[in-house]
């Protein structure tokens, strides 16, 4: 409605040069309302889903050894299946010091394979790591992995687990105020038997 009262005054400035001046005035005013009017009008508007700014989308890091350890399955189903997990242990657990004082930066243990036929080729486990003050104990760190390692039929072998989680990059490292107490339990197997693989003719 204003776009026409402005080509009214507008007519009306040059077909009448006496009134030029107040024709002229009368455009501005009209001008203004307009840009106030569209400049109220779009406030009110809720922001368009095509021109909001997208979420940044966190991508998780690839876990290659979990993709490994798919492909072993696949090429050997009857591996995770020979060692029950009742069958393999750790004794001897420790926390090993990190780089920063008070922190741990690893966990080093003996594991044993109680089997009498399979060589133990790989182990899942799960790590929980404890803060001990005046006899309470809190969880302060958890992690479940997956390693390999060769154990034969009825022997052990010292292994290590870095403290990690790829999931938080970044963050500061584990600290122990008061003792550490390191609990890990087996989760998983893999094996071969004894004999070792055949091979590749």
């Amino acid at each position: 409605m204003l776009w026409i009262v402005v080509l009214i005054l507008i007519a009306l400035a040059f077909l009448f040069p006496k009134t030029r001046a107040f024709s002229l005035s009368a455009i501005g005013v009209a001008i203004l309302a307009i840009v106030a009017i569209v400049v109220i009008a779009k406030r009110g508007e809720p922001i368009a889903p095509g021109a909001a700014v997208p979420p940044a989308v966190e991508q998780k890091p690839v876990d290659f050894e979990r993709f490994h350890i798919e492909n072993l399955d696949k090429a050997d189903p009857e591996a995770k299946n020979r060692i029950r997990v009742e069958e393999i242990r750790f004794d001897q657990i420790r926390a090993e010091a990190g780089v920063d004082r008070g922190s741990i930066g690893r966990v080093v243990a003996r594991l044993y394979n109680d089997s009498a036929t399979y060589t133990l080729t790989d182990y899942g486990y799960y790590l929980v790591v404890q803060d001990c003050l005046r006899a309470v104990c809190t969880t302060v760190f958890d992690q479940h992995g997956l390693s390999a390692a060769l154990v034969p039929p009825n022997q052990a072998r010292d292994v290590e687990i870095a403290i990690r989680d790829g999931s938080t990059r970044g963050l500061s490292p584990i600290k122990i105020l008061g003792t550490a107490k390191v609990l890990l339990t087996p989760a998983a197997t893999r094996a071969q038997p004894a004999s070792g693989p055949k091979p590749i003719d």
